[in-house]
């Protein structure tokens, strides 16, 4: 523990030595003791929404699978007047759209990268891209957003067999994006190949996300429990011919805050616990106000843990890896000598 002080020079040397013994004898006077207590933080994971988490220098945002599929009714309407026939597979073109939002309480993120894994299923009696059709999968930042990758099948140098399935995998580079994934997905047959018509087959694609890595992400802050590192204080060679003298203290919390989040809690430091808030700011001051019993309690004893919990707030804020929010604690008592 770094110590300051406002006395006496000769007084103020007692405390860099265990047991040392304020002078008696001396008028009585009251003295401000200035002393640097800890530093502990709060680090940004106390922020992120369940499904985001930190990754190196990265968030890693989990996504759930998103799947969808059209019968060939869907993509051909004329075809119910084939249903059943034994006929040349019809011309058609269709497509047809999935979403999936980033986890809750996530508005915006810059991807860094990310990889995807689409399954494809055509469970129609034919190949619909044969002889030169084509099957496009686009994944793009919301409906209508820019686009974040796409993967294309061509039928004159590709297959996709009836009743069969093929998986491709998508790299997302460095993009950004805000609530949703969206895949469109494109379907142009020539076809051709006589087969079974059944217009109630489908084709389906599911989307999974193997990989997002964020190097920042937009998340809302409202209500979210939090806690502060814990720290253990060393205060044991505090001797009580100092202890014994402290009348009253103020624990200064002194905060760098990178978040605009408030926080509003308590904090305890040995057997004592009081209420605490933090302001928005990227900078501020708040007082604790200890009695001589309570500041007694924890100094001059060993194993004293600094540590506290809260809620945070601050509606919507921009977070990276590796921010953190200090928390510089001083004490400020004073100490009755002499009489």
């Amino acid at each position: 523990m770094k110590c300051s002080w406002m006395v006496p020079a000769l007084t103020a040397g007692c405390l860099l030595f265990v047991g040392c013994e304020v002078p008696t004898g001396l008028p009585e006077l009251e003295q401000r003791w200035i002393v640097p207590v800890e530093e502990t933080s709060l680090s940004v994971d106390e922020l992120l929404p369940d499904g985001v988490s930190i990754s190196g220098g990265n968030f890693s945002v989990e996504i759930d699978p998103f799947a969808t599929s059209e019968t060939l009714l869907t993509f051909c309407g004329s075809c119910s007047a084939l249903n059943g026939l034994n006929v040349p597979a019809p011309v058609f073109a269709g497509s047809f759209s999935v979403s999936e939002n980033l986890p809750a309480n996530v508005t915006a993120a810059q991807i860094a990268s990310g990889t995807i894994q689409i399954v494809i299923t055509n469970g129609l009696s034919f190949d619909p891209i044969a002889g030169g059709g084509t099957f496009t999968v686009t994944l793009s930042d919301g409906d209508g957003g820019a686009q974040l990758g796409q993967v294309v099948i061509d039928g004159a140098t590709e297959s996709m067999p009836g009743n069969s399935s093929r998986t491709e995998t998508l790299s997302i580079g460095s993009a950004s994006i805000g609530t949703t994934f969206f895949a469109s997905v494109s379907v142009v047959s020539v076809g051709g190949q006589v087969t079974t018509i059944d217009t109630t087959d489908e084709i389906t694609v599911t989307v999974t996300t193997t990989s997002l890595l964020v190097s920042s992400a937009t998340v809302t802050v409202a209500s979210q429990s939090v806690d502060l590192d814990p720290v253990e204080l060393d205060v044991g060679d505090i001797d009580s011919a100092i202890t014994d003298h402290i009348q009253s203290g103020t624990l200064i919390l002194d905060v760098v805050n990178p978040f605009g989040v408030s926080v509003d809690g308590t904090l305890n430091i040995g057997p004592t616990t009081k209420s605490f808030s933090i302001a928005s700011g990227s900078t501020s001051s708040t007082s604790i106000t200890y009695t001589s019993s309570e500041l007694q309690s924890f100094l001059g004893q060993d194993n004293i843990t600094f540590s506290g919990s809260g809620t945070a707030s601050g509606g919507s804020v921009t977070v990276s890896p590796g921010q953190e929010m200090l928390i510089e604690a001083t004490l400020d008592m004073t100490i009755r000598i002499g009489g």
